[in-house]
């Protein structure tokens, strides 16, 4: 087996609208170990939740364009296999759970159905055992199994979620794909599901890509991290590099955005500035027009990923300089 179990080089994935072209992920290469967590964070519309359809082949084709780069699984090109053979690794090799659950239930089924079809379809369970798995798969989520039989509309929003979790984790998928899957769940149930979560990690040696813009469930759950802007990789490490040697501005405009508990000031330091047109093309650092650091050549020049450390990468000219 590789030693990385999720390898992505170069990925670039574009979207027709219109007239016009959206540059959604340019140039993106991640590798995840097995047994690890790898969180991707950035700003809503960085290409996080494009990278993980990708993985998953899911992207609708048009309006989306696969450009160029490799996406390797377990040794396999993912991008290179028919799609008979991406529905054998879908939901069983790799899942997903969706930021939405709206959009991954089908409001005419039952939500025991819903788990129960994706068991039958990658497991040899018996119909009986299949359904006792669906049972077990709920109840490890906090829904009583008697609410099998009830309809997506049933159930609120962070249940829904819930349900989204379980159908993610009923076959056991070495590889995890979570797109924000807190976001609907109050703080305490969100804590009981980050914890079982990393429970079947343990148990199962499962990888994880983590989508998220909480950065204290970063600090909790993750290994690695790649901050992630405008398509592009700004910052990539280990948690400790991000979080105590911290190098790129962007990365260091998202702490200072956080409230401190140690920290008196009246107001938070947001990053100024919106991110840019994903419709043109990055001439120079895609952050330059936002950074406090930025000089001329941030402007033109073309920025590649640099090494500070072994394992920590930072897209910056000015990275390892003291600031003026």
């Amino acid at each position: 087996m590789a030693e990385n179990f999720l390898e992505i080089k170069d990925l670039v994935i574009e979207y027709t609208s219109d007239e016009s072209v959206v540059h959604a992920v340019n140039g993106v290469s991640l590798s995840l170990k097995k047994g690890q967590t790898l969180g991707l964070v950035g700003e809503t519309g960085a290409g996080k939740t494009t990278i993980a359809k990708s993985i998953m082949r899911i992207l609708p084709d048009p309006p989306s364009r696969f450009v160029g780069g490799t996406i390797t699984v377990d040794g396999t090109d993912i991008m290179s296999l028919h799609e008979r053979e991406m529905l054998k690794i879908r939901g069983n090799k790799i899942a997903m759970i969706f930021q939405d659950p709206m959009t991954a239930l089908n409001p005419l089924m039952p939500v025991g159905k819903q788990i129960l079809e994706v068991v039958q379809l990658h497991n040899d369970f018996s119909y009986k055992e299949a359904v006792q798995h669906t049972c077990n798969m709920l109840e490890m989520v906090g829904i009583p199994a008697v609410r099998s039989v009830e309809y997506p509309h049933q159930f609120s929003g962070g249940m829904k979620q819930r349900i989204v979790i379980a159908m993610a984790l009923a076959c056991n998928p070495e590889l995890l794909l979570a797109d924000e899957p807190t976001t609907a769940l109050d703080v305490t149930v969100q804590a009981q599901v980050l914890e079982m979560i990393k429970d079947l990690q343990k148990k199962l040696d499962t990888s994880m890509l983590l989508i998220t813009h909480d950065l204290g469930v970063v600090a909790e759950t993750c290994d690695e991290v790649a901050v992630i802007y405008a398509g592009q990789i700004m910052e990539c490490g280990s948690k400790e590099d991000l979080f105590l040697r911290t190098a790129h501005p962007y990365t260091l405009g998202l702490f200072g955005s956080l409230p401190k508990l140690d920290d008196d000031s009246k107001r938070l330091s947001p990053i100024k500035g919106l991110p840019p047109d994903p419709t043109k093309e990055i001439v120079g650092c895609a952050f330059a027009p936002r950074c406090p650091r930025a000089d001329e050549a941030c402007r033109k020049c073309s920025i590649e990923l640099t090494e500070l450390s072994p394992g920590h990468l930072v897209r910056c000219i000015h990275s390892g300089k003291e600031e003026s």
